[in-house]
């Protein structure tokens, strides 16, 4: 297996690109400059780019095009001289996995560009030697705003990182949805209680949610908070909605791998503060603040009985505003600050920086051409109002021109609305870390839409955006990461599993009072002798390797 990168190569690829963004443009002063992808590269040969794509039931299709021939390939053809060439295609994102994983096992050719998000099988493919180092095409061809994106999250390299060398392309998430708390307004205002900033605080709140019937109905049916704890006490990488990470504050958040203060990365689940909060998980259960079946609730269940009218609060990203919310929830209710947590803080699990990377045959030449493109079809994700996709991403499709300005109603469409951001090499939008909130924020502020960007979004639910204006006061301060970005280690890969599924039914007992606090501590004991230990050598291996 190949070794991680050194810190020493981090810092000098950071600094690299910092300079080469200082010789650049900002993209603040220069757009075009900035948008140098979009003027293309027709002008050079034609280049061919084979991929492997997932057509499912999502991708629809008009005027006879398919996935390879559409109004963005020749767009892209027009625009960048590039021909896709689709050399396969399956009907869902597992069976692109598998796919790619039979090709490399046979030894068969591997597309030209591909996409992974399975670690594992990333740490394969550049073991097999089939993808090339991208560190000198990336200086070389990558606009002036993507080497200052870059350069801005220089961590993010980590996750493609062997020897010091780039063995693949990490993309962004948003990072722009969570974490709010969505709470009752009218509960509060009947009951006479303010918005809870403190778990105290919260704590009365709940208790009066529960026993002095806020619906009013005579009846003791109401619970404090919706919670899904069906896989576990988690964050949003395993539970995208209802909950329970803010508990936590920032100390230790369950599952996550943060740094200690020596320095290295410890397991969130196996740490003091982690104790605290499953005690008062515990004595909400035992006052009947929670659900009885929270611990087999999935996210959409736990979420009806705050969409029912039957609980006071939820936790959860912005877009709940949109799914599950909906029109028919007539009672008043708003976004708010999440309350400091267990260790006096405000604290929530965030969306990893990176969940999907493209990666490069070593036999693909055509690396300028890719990039001039990305710059392009990334144009969205900067929020550039000088993108030609500022718009969208096709008049006729997404989105009409209507006395000069789009229109997105899908009714005035011709031949029906078609999602191409589904056709790019990407099969989606590319974002940048959390300027999507930026947008969101100021509408949900009161502010006029100008931009191509913020008339758009004001379609949504006004709440989802009043929920954006709410977490952009803190979500720089209350983000917590998962520091461990690398594949399954070898212990992992052997007794992860199993040590999860112990972790899961330990916390369990404690919430349902089957179990006391104290066997938190056993629960710790038997998860370090059970493989732990060495599984926290090993994130430390590697982790240590950036520092050195």
């Amino acid at each position: 297996m190949r070794k991680r990168f050194t810190k020493q190569a981090c810092v000098a690829l950071a600094i690299g690109v910092t300079m080469l963004s200082a010789i650049g443009c900002s993209t603040k002063t220069d757009p075009e400059q900035n948008a140098q992808g979009e003027k293309g590269n027709a002008a050079q040969k034609e280049v061919t780019i084979s991929l492997g794509r997932v057509v499912g039931s999502d991708n629809k299709f008009k005027n006879g095009e398919t996935i390879e021939n559409n109004v963005h390939t020749k767009w892209a053809k027009e625009k960048f001289g590039i021909n896709f060439k689709v050399d396969w295609t399956v009907g869902t994102g597992d069976a692109y996995t598998t796919k790619l994983r039979l090709l490399l096992n046979s030894n068969e050719k591997l597309p030209d560009v591909f996409t992974l998000s399975d670690p594992t099988l990333e740490n394969q493919v550049v073991d097999s030697g089939k993808v090339m180092d991208i560190s000198e095409a990336f200086d070389k061809y990558a606009s002036p705003r993507l080497k200052e994106l870059y350069a801005k999250y220089p961590e993010i390299w980590n996750t493609v990182t062997y020897d010091g060398k780039h063995y693949g392309l990490p993309t962004f998430n948003a990072n722009s949805s969570f974490s709010v708390m969505w709470i009752r307004q009218d509960w509060l205002d009947k009951l006479g209680l303010q918005v809870p900033k403190t778990l105290d605080e919260m704590e009365t709140v709940m208790d009066a949610f529960v026993n002095r019937d806020p619906d009013g109905n005579g009846v003791k049916d109401t619970i404090g908070l919706s919670l899904s704890l069906k896989k576990g006490v988690t964050a949003v990488k395993d539970t995208f909605m209802a909950s329970s990470d803010f508990l936590f504050g920032q100390t230790a958040i369950p599952t996550y791998w943060t740094e200690g203060a020596d320095g290295k990365l410890q397991y969130g689940s196996v740490q003091p503060t982690v104790k605290e909060g499953l005690t008062k998980l515990s004595e909400w259960m035992e006052k009947g603040y929670l659900d009885k079946d929270t611990g087999i609730m999935d996210e959409a269940k736990a979420a009806e009985s705050f969409v029912q009218g039957k609980s006071g609060m939820v936790f959860g990203p912005t877009w709940m505003a949109s799914y599950p919310f909906n029109q028919d929830m007539k009672f008043d209710y708003k976004p708010v600050p999440i309350p400091a947590g267990i260790d006096g803080k405000m604290g929530f699990g965030s969306e990893p920086q990176s969940s999907v990377r493209f990666y490069f045959n070593n036999d693909f030449k055509n690396m300028e051409a890719f990039f001039n493109y990305l710059d392009a079809i990334m144009g969205p994700g900067f929020y550039d109002p000088s993108s030609e996709l500022a718009n969208g991403w096709a008049e006729g499709y997404d989105y009409v021109m209507v006395d000069g300005k789009p229109v997105y109603d899908q009714d005035k469409i011709p031949g029906g609305w078609i999602d191409v951001k589904k056709y790019t090499i990407y099969g989606n939008d590319i974002q940048t870390p959390k300027k999507e909130l930026e947008v969101m924020a100021k509408l949900g502020q009161g502010k006029t839409p100008e931009t191509p960007y913020e008339m758009y979004f004001s379609a949504r639910p006004k709440k989802w955006a009043e929920a954006a204006a709410v977490l952009q006061t803190y979500i720089d301060d209350a983000s917590v990461f998962d520091l461990y970005t690398g594949p399954p280690t070898a212990t992992m890969a052997q007794k992860g599993e199993l040590l999860r599924k112990m972790e899961n039914e330990a916390f369990l007992k404690i919430i349902y009072g089957q179990e006391s606090p104290d066997s938190f501590d056993s629960f710790v004991a038997k998860w370090k002798s059970s493989g732990g230990d060495d599984i926290t050598k090993e994130v430390n291996e590697w982790y240590q390797s950036f520092k050195k």
